[in-house]
């Protein structure tokens, strides 16, 4: 335990901040993961819960990753913008990524969740992860939840910017 609350506090100071990406897109996607999982009310089985916060992760390391080489060097309007933008990016890759890992668990558990459903049973759907994640893209932005969400991923793509240029500062004796 003290290990992980070590690693967590830990600020780096690398020219790359790597480390800062992963970290705080894990964290961050964990946290955003919580959006469509009480929406969707997809956290109320375990099994079912524990794909969203993976796909949550995930998600949030892919889109910071992403956004780095845009926001490091960026101005705080440009950086504003990407925010905005990262919205839609950021839904549609946890819809393909919640998709994807809820038929692992199909295939190794035999466990139905919400996003792979047996064609026969009702009301019958099919395996598509790119509706879904056209679904959660066009749902955290065209609908009044976006009042919300676009506020969100812009503080936190303003918030990766600044550890990114806090993590590119020399050592401090």
């Amino acid at each position: 335990m003290s290990f992980l609350m070590k690693a967590s506090t830990h600020t780096t100071r690398s020219s790359n901040g790597g480390e800062a990406v992963v970290l705080w897109g894990a964290l961050y996607g964990a946290l955003w993961s919580l959006a469509p999982g009480i929406l969707s009310e997809l956290l109320r089985r375990p099994g079912e819960a524990a794909t969203v916060v993976f796909a949550g992760i995930v998600t949030g390391m892919l889109v910071s990753a992403i956004l780095v080489p845009f926001i490091r060097r960026a101005k705080r309007g440009t950086v504003i913008v990407l925010g905005v933008l990262s919205l839609p990016l950021g839904a549609w890759i946890f819809g393909i990524v919640v998709s994807w890992c809820q038929w692992v668990v199909l295939r190794l558990t035999g466990t139905h969740y919400r996003f792979v459903m047996q064609i026969v049973e009702a009301p019958g759907s099919v395996f598509d992860p790119w509706r879904v994640a056209c679904d959660y893209a066009r749902g955290s932005t065209l609908t009044p939840l976006a009042l919300l969400f676009i506020p969100l991923a812009v503080l936190t793509t303003l918030h990766l910017r600044a550890r990114l240029l806090n993590s590119s500062l020399p050592p401090q004796p």
